[in-house]
């Protein structure tokens, strides 16, 4: 950055600038998650429709397009850091929303896995690659709140899915689901051709240089395109952080798939069920939401104000300040789980599982965003890279468990199942204490980016 003239450099823009770039960043970031769960509610109707029997196809859909999301930014971070992140969105979320008008017109569930898993890796740009777009535009000490911002999308966005997923459905039709997501992209699209501006320094750099691309040689480009696998496995920070994040939104979609389960009209595998009806079943995903909300609403508040108390208490600004917050986040996460999954299963009142759901969600996005703002400080130029190696261990837990979810929950029963997701989130309690004392010196250690 210190390379860049002061009015090329994004830290130096106008407020107004940065937020419209964060604005565009996060419905990105947004949309491409609400279409993930869309279909967990009309799933229903997609199998009558397609003729699908098997209760592993049927989860396809959605676990194919959380994986699209996890590996989409594999290919999407090292571009961004060659070619510039403004191209990256506008390309790729234009060819998102045409590959939702395909998964609107097919006609067998081969066709839809297969469009839906494309539609993951290309809609992944706005839920990867904001956290390290934020960390070009704002300093540390300022970035927390717009992380909080941006990083509600990815994690409130499928509860906005579910939420309104089962009206659509209902009234129109599952093909409308992806009609909707397909119209709400392009018009998406074409704000961001209009209105995103480039935040990358090194490109930045290189094309006040006359250079094309940040990568001189071939050799550069295979280096930055196997940044983010090279990250995960041998940048212990970012592998520790990637697992966990794993865990907590494998989590958070196991829930948002399994509400038909515990909310629906219709009682499978033996499970209790409240029996809404009539799209209202959507309405279960308001407690992970309000959750999500309030998480929001308490970062904005408070994760700037405590990393700044943090620096003037030991007179320096390290990354690790963030973690006395996250470990908040972690602390809930597991108590929340232990509530929906119990109460769930001694048929309380609707309203006491959807409090759980709530408290988990609320203490998973408290850690999702520490997480994000953690890796962009301590990984500077190359927060998109070590970003897309956790987006990648996330999006697979995500996958596998929206598979075998309702499975875990029909040999488990609900409280069980709840509470033996809970009990590893537990046995990862220590890992911001350990991040505190020893973080520094792990980030020292040497590492070839």
């Amino acid at each position: 950055m210190a390379e860049l003239p002061p009015e090329l450099n994004p830290q130096n823009w106008s407020k107004k600038r940065k937020w419209i770039n964060v604005g565009l960043i996060a419905v990105q970031g947004t949309l491409s998650p609400v279409s993930s769960t869309l279909l967990a509610v009309g799933q229903f109707q997609v199998d009558e429709s397609l003729g699908v029997t098997s209760s592993y196809i049927s989860a396809l859909p959605v676990a194919m397009f959380v994986l699209g999301l996890g590996l989409g930014p594999l290919y999407l971070a090292p571009l961004s850091e060659m070619y510039g992140r403004r191209m990256v969105y506008i390309v790729n979320f234009g060819i998102f929303a045409i590959l939702n008008v395909g998964c609107a017109l097919v006609h067998n569930d081969a066709a839809l896995i297969v469009l839906r898993l494309l539609a993951g890796l290309t809609g992944s740009a706005g839920p990867s690659l904001g956290g390290g777009t934020i960390g070009d535009m704002f300093k540390r000490e300022d970035r927390g709140g717009a992380q909080a911002a941006y990083g509600f999308g990815p994690t409130f966005g499928p509860a906005i899915g579910g939420l309104i997923g089962g009206y659509i459905a209902d009234r129109a039709g599952w093909r409308w689901l992806l009609w909707v997501t397909a119209i709400a992209a392009g018009v998406t699209t074409l704000a961001s051709a209009l209105l995103l501006r480039e935040t990358y320094a090194p490109y930045l750099l290189a094309r006040l240089h006359g250079k094309r691309s940040a990568p001189t040689s071939t050799g550069g480009f295979l280096h930055a395109f196997t940044r983010p696998l090279r990250m995960l496995l041998f940048a212990p920070i970012s592998t520790a952080m990637s697992f966990y994040m794993a865990l907590i939104y494998g989590i958070l979609y196991l829930h948002l798939v399994t509400i038909p389960l515990l909310f629906g009209p219709i009682p499978l595998y033996g499970l209790f069920t409240y029996k809404w009806a009539n799209g209202n079943e959507g309405l279960a995903y308001l407690g992970a939401g309000t959750g999500c909300l309030l998480s929001l609403v308490c970062c904005v508040l408070t994760l700037n104000r405590s990393y700044r108390y943090l620096c003037r208490k030991y007179g320096e600004q390290k990354p690790e300040y963030r973690m006395p917050f996250m470990q908040l986040g972690m602390l809930l996460t597991p108590g929340g789980l232990f509530m929906y999954g119990w109460t769930a299963h001694a048929q309380l009142p609707f309203i006491v599982p959807l409090i759980g759901a709530g408290i988990f969600a609320f203490g998973m996005l408290i850690t999702y965003i520490c997480i994000q703002t953690y890796l962009v400080d301590a990984f500077g130029e190359y927060a998109a890279s070590a970003l897309a190696a956790t987006i990648v261990l996330r999006s697979i837990g995500g996958a596998l468990l929206s598979i075998f979810g309702a499975n875990l929950y029909k040999s488990l029963g609900y409280g069980w199942g709840s509470s033996l997701l809970a009990f590893i989130c537990v046995a990862a309690l220590p890992i911001p204490t350990v991040l505190w004392f020893y973080g520094e010196r792990l980030r020292a250690r040497p590492f070839l980016y």
